[in-house]
């Protein structure tokens, strides 16, 4: 394996935070969304991009995610072309990144991924992301509590981040957010 060096944690560091939603916990990625942000909360560089759901709509889905999502218009004719210009677009931004993290990612995120990767193995075999990062694991090993830093920091953001929970983008500026807190920003 290529290895990259790890950087040192700064008030410069950057993290690459992505958040998929899917029809399903084991169904095919729909909505995704990802930004590039430094421990203040800059915005360096986002992604969304949303396709067609396929298959019977997961009831879960339609009645927690739908409506909050509302505002985010398919722009990908299939979940191939979405994982296409996601890759296209993660590669470039992983190389501007110090961490790539996501909040859970078994299996959604970790499946889209792979998925991803497997598109074009040959050319995408290295391009993988590491370092990856969980949020849930980084929470404990701060010795913080998972749901109520995650709470605390919804709150504290709720003036400076617009949204709600299950929207890809705002999930996405919150994992970031909490990752830096559980990292001692």
């Amino acid at each position: 394996m290529k290895s990259k060096k790890l950087p040192k944690l700064t008030s410069q560091t950057k993290i690459l935070s992505f958040d998929l939603e899917s029809n399903g916990l084991h169904g095919e990625t729909f909505a995704v969304a990802a930004a590039v942000v430094d421990a203040s909360g800059k915005v360096h560089d986002e992604f969304t991009g949303r396709a067609e759901i396929v298959g019977k709509l997961d009831e879960w889905v339609q009645d927690n995610v739908l409506g909050v999502i509302s505002d985010m218009e398919v722009t990908h004719s299939s979940y191939k072309h979405l994982r296409d210009h996601f890759w296209s677009w993660f590669v470039k931004a992983q190389a501007a990144s110090d961490y790539v993290l996501v909040n859970n990612g078994y299996p959604v995120e970790y499946r889209f991924l792979l998925q991803c990767q497997d598109d074009d193995i040959n050319t995408r075999y290295w391009e993988h992301p590491f370092p990856i990062l969980e949020l849930t694991s980084l929470l404990v090993g701060a010795g913080l509590g998972v749901q109520e830093t995650k709470a605390k920091v919804m709150s504290e953001l709720a003036s400076v981040i617009s949204g709600s929970s299950h929207h890809p983008m705002y999930d996405s500026k919150v994992a970031a957010a909490t990752a830096f807190k559980a990292l001692g920003f």
